[in-house]
């Protein structure tokens, strides 16, 4: 019986003696303690002993971050591939050298606003993209709403937009493949416009043949035996043509 009392007091000396020398509690009080300050966190005990390495850690990360080299753009003065772009016969070729030259990080407003009104009107007119005609004017003129080129924008934007409706309106009754594929080619949706033709065996008409060449969808085969289409009678402006695996632009 007073073995058992001296141990009772030795262990409430050693406890007390715990507090007393390191300000802490014991491990169970001080697991205790913390999780009635905060009722609602784990408790994590690794977190609390080593805050200095967690904030070097830290502070590292940062340091390389903000020495890290961007990525340099590559390519001609964004002038340049502009000028190129306007003075190029293909209207699909130039709209690849806008999008492209717009692909940069690097570009002054004035240089990204300058490409952006350009290809948009590509896109209303020749190259055949009014949905990506409206997405360029009502980019450039969140970016620059004062820019001079504001007002020409926003004309064109509503010419395209009524454009839109239009073929919309266009293709809401029954039409044979040619029509469809205007309108959807039209719209911008040249992958689903080229598709359909492709799987309906069917040949293009001729216009279609000519602005497929120049977009890329429509070849030169090796062979004059090569057939576009599987129906149909052949037409000369077929012959020795074929279906690209993929736009050359």
């Amino acid at each position: 019986m007073r073995a058992t009392s001296r141990q009772k007091r030795l262990k409430h000396w050693a406890g007390a003696t715990l507090l007393k020398s390191t300000g802490s509690p014991a491990p169970d009080t001080c697991l205790k303690s913390n999780l009635r300050r905060v009722p609602n966190r784990s408790y994590v005990p690794g977190m609390r002993r080593y805050p200095i390495y967690i904030s070097l850690a830290a502070a590292a990360l940062l340091a390389a971050c903000a020495t890290a080299p961007e990525a340099a753009d590559t390519g001609p003065p964004p002038e340049a591939v502009i000028a190129e772009a306007l003075s190029e016969t293909n209207p699909f070729e130039a709209e690849a050298l806008l999008s492209d030259l717009l692909a940069r990080s690097s570009l002054t407003t004035e240089q990204r606003v300058q490409a952006l009104y350009h290809r948009g009107s590509l896109r209303r007119q020749d190259a055949d993209d009014r949905e990506g005609a409206v997405e360029d004017f009502e980019a450039l003129l969140a970016l620059a709403p004062d820019h001079s080129l504001a007002p020409n924008a926003q004309t064109e934007l509503d010419y395209v937009r009524t454009d839109i409706e239009e073929i919309k309106a266009s293709m809401n009754r029954f039409l044979n493949l040619p029509d469809w594929f205007d309108g959807t080619w039209t719209l911008g949706q040249h992958e689903q416009a080229v598709t359909r033709y492709r799987t309906s065996g069917l040949a293009p008409t001729p216009e279609q043949v000519q602005t497929l060449i120049q977009a890329g969808y429509i070849c030169e085969a090796d062979s004059q035996e090569a057939r576009l289409h599987d129906f149909g009678e052949d037409r000369d402006d077929l012959a020795g043509m074929e279906w690209c695996d993929a736009p050359t632009s």
